[in-house]
């Protein structure tokens, strides 16, 4: 259960969303303030009450085996959860380059400029050929893909913000 639900909010899309609304959901209905306070109120429930919300009964399987998960699902430092502004802001300060792959080739580009209230950036690929390229939602007019896409496919291993703006902090992978 905790493995699907890790899934459900790795990527910022539909799936993503509808986690964090039933987290709040769950959070809400049982008075709580996090995913701690969540587990020890998910050892009062039944199972009937516990399976009305995917996370309150994935607490309450855990607490019927007596473990507690540390797990902030929807923290602000994590890459899904972080606003587009503030990634493509780091991207731009730390110069990172990521790999897009555009027309079966993949290739290396640098994040220029944020546009458009963060709704998109200026990229450019090595050899100074610009383009633009959106930080939210999908893009299928260019076929590039969003920027949170292209740092997550980069660097796989990131999973927080300050991962990407802390100098030796990134596991790069080679795949281009």
């Amino acid at each position: 259960m905790w493995g699907h639900l890790t899934r459900c909010c790795q990527f910022d899309d539909g799936t993503r969303q509808l986690a964090e609304v039933t987290y709040q959901d769950a959070l809400k209905k049982h008075g709580c303030l996090d995913m701690e306070d969540l587990q020890f109120e998910a050892e009062l429930l039944t199972w009937d009450q516990a399976s009305q919300n995917t996370f309150a009964f994935a607490c309450h399987l855990t607490s019927m085996l007596g473990i507690r998960v540390s797990w902030d699902p929807f923290h602000a430092d994590w890459i899904t959860s972080a606003i587009n502004i503030d990634i493509a802001k780091a991207v731009i300060t730390t110069q990172h380059i990521v790999h897009i792959q555009h027309k079966n080739e993949w290739r290396r580009a640098q994040t220029m400029q944020v546009l458009a209230e963060g709704k998109q950036v200026t990229m450019r690929f090595e050899g100074d050929e610009t383009f633009m390229m959106k930080t939210e939602g999908q893009d299928t007019t260019t076929g590039y893909p969003i920027l949170r896409k292209a740092i997550q496919r980069t660097f796989p291993t990131l999973v927080r913000l300050s991962q990407l703006t802390e100098p030796n902090r990134i596991i790069r992978k080679h795949t281009c």
